[in-house]
């Protein structure tokens, strides 16, 4: 028994949309901690900030949050766009794209 699965000709832009622009979103927050890193004075090797030690610690994990939240949620969002694009190509490329602009 052999199992085929057909690639769809639009498939490059689930290519495109779960597997490149994450890479860019990623590297774009990842640019915001370190630019809060020095706005804020939170040195390494702390991943967030420590509350009455930073006056802005707040702040900081605000922006720290946001790309650890990415993180921690973009493997299994493109790991489903990969598969669901095999169907809707199209679909699924519009929402990994809303998904990393969001």
């Amino acid at each position: 028994m052999s199992l085929s699965i057909t690639v769809p000709p639009s498939y490059g832009w689930i290519v495109l949309g779960a597997g490149i622009f994450p890479v860019i979103t990623s590297m774009y927050l990842g640019g915001a901690v370190m630019k809060a890193r020095k706005e804020y004075g939170v040195e390494y090797p702390n991943l967030y900030a420590t509350p009455k030690f930073h006056e802005k610690a707040d702040e900081f994990n605000r922006v720290q949050r946001g790309h650890q939240n990415f993180i921690e949620n973009i493997g299994g969002y493109s790991i489903m766009t990969f598969v669901g694009g095999l169907k809707h190509p199209i679909t699924c490329a519009v929402g990994s794209v809303l998904y990393c602009v969001g």
